[in-house]
């Protein structure tokens, strides 16, 4: 006894009613036409959709990444879009928002920092030497803050009739590639004996505004972003010697 099975007519090496997986032919000029199993079409690819994808490799050339929508590949990373790919299998790392690869960079997740330097007052009225307490110049990519608050604390002993002043300065920039100096806004500070000063946005900002370009009105060919570029602090004493001693703090959103 013989058993017959019933046959299903093969097309091109695929069943007509296998799984629901798109059937694409490729025409003269290399465009790929998907089919679904009932015939339909679903996709127009201009190169093989697999493993032929014309891209752009990124050796040797920086990018920043602001947001990415879709990084799927199989034989490396694409960036949906302009097709930018990475190496066959790339490697991502990052635990906190900041990864380097290939010459991608890419920063996020904002968070609160503080930064804190000591300065050493100068003498006689004159400013000691500035500490920097933040500054961004020559990174790629650049670090970014957004200040809070800030404080400024004297200490030590203070001589009969001693002042000490303190300047905290915010650099204005615009450009991201070349920077160029908008301005800089310096807020002022000074004490007769030990303690505290405590300052907000409202203060902050009041220094900074003035050189904030509200109408984007850039040179041809600029880049748009302006931001803070440097904060630095320097301490002097109307006294001949001193034994004050300041320190200077910033408290910001950070990325």
């Amino acid at each position: 006894m013989s058993v017959v099975y019933p046959t299903t007519q093969v097309v091109d090496g695929i069943t007509s009613q296998s799984l629901d997986i798109p059937k694409c032919i490729q025409l003269e000029d290399g465009t790929y036409y998907c089919f679904d199993y009932r015939n339909r079409l679903v996709s127009i690819q201009p190169n093989n959709p697999v493993n032929s994808v014309n891209a752009s490799p990124l050796n040797n050339r920086k990018y920043n990444i602001i947001s990415v929508d879709r990084i799927t590949s199989v034989v490396g990373l694409f960036i949906d879009g302009n097709l930018v790919s990475l190496k066959t299998s790339p490697t991502l790392g990052s635990g906190d928002g900041y990864f380097v690869n290939n010459n991608i960079h890419w920063k996020g997740w904002a968070s609160f920092v503080v930064f804190s330097g000591s300065l050493t007052p100068g003498t006689n009225g004159a400013y000691g030497s500035a500490v920097t307490l933040f500054s961004n110049v020559n990174q790629s990519p650049r670090s970014m803050i957004v200040p809070l608050f800030l404080s400024i604390t004297w200490g030590g002993t203070f001589a009969s009739g001693e002042t000490v002043s303190v300047e905290v300065s915010f650099t204005i920039v615009y450009g991201t590639l070349s920077p160029t100096t908008l301005g800089t806004g310096t807020l002022t500070a000074s004490a007769t004996s030990t303690g505290t000063q405590n300052f907000g946005c409202a203060q902050i900002y009041a220094v900074i505004a003035p050189y904030l370009n509200s109408n984007y009105n850039y040179p041809t060919n600029s880049l748009y972003a302006q931001y803070i570029s440097q904060i630095t602090a320097a301490a002097a004493s109307s006294a001949t010697s001193t034994s004050v001693t300041v320190t200077v703090t910033v408290v910001g959103f950070y990325t």
